[in-house]
């Protein structure tokens, strides 16, 4: 199903290369510039991913900052009711907007996981450095 996204249509790259992207080159990925619409497509692929990485990068870095007020507020890292907004959330993009559910649901577990782990890092090493217990790891409001 064709979606419009932030990256929006593009020129298609020279061959062998996408300019503008992480990626670069690819080796084994070169095309002869046969269908240059399939290279467009891929540039712009490769664009979303690249805003993808850096969305991911901007939550990981706002959860540590979270994680800073927790420590600071003495409040528990784990928050099942948030985390349940989040997936809920989630389901409901997954309806709205066509895409599988159990994808989206195995996805958020996944970053619900990564940034769990950078929480309890940021609040464990907040509480060694004052010498106070954190509440890393710990279930509560």
């Amino acid at each position: 199903m064709p979606t419009t996204t932030a990256a929006g249509p593009t020129a298609g790259p020279t061959a062998g290369t996408i300019p503008g992207t992480i990626l670069g080159t690819i080796p084994g990925t070169t095309t002869d510039g046969s269908c240059p619409e399939l290279e467009a497509l891929r540039g712009r692929l490769d664009r979303i991913d690249e805003e993808l990485l850096r969305i991911v990068d901007a939550r990981i870095r706002c959860c540590v900052e979270i994680a800073q007020v927790k420590s600071r507020e003495g409040i528990d890292m784990m928050q099942p009711h948030r985390i349940g907004l989040v997936q809920r959330r989630a389901g409901e993009f997954a309806r709205t907007h066509q895409v599988d559910a159990d994808f989206l649901r195995r996805l958020y577990e996944l970053m619900i996981a990564e940034t769990c782990r950078v929480e309890d890092e940021v609040i464990s090493a907040e509480a060694s450095a004052s010498g106070t217990p954190g509440t890393a790891g710990t279930v509560g409001r």
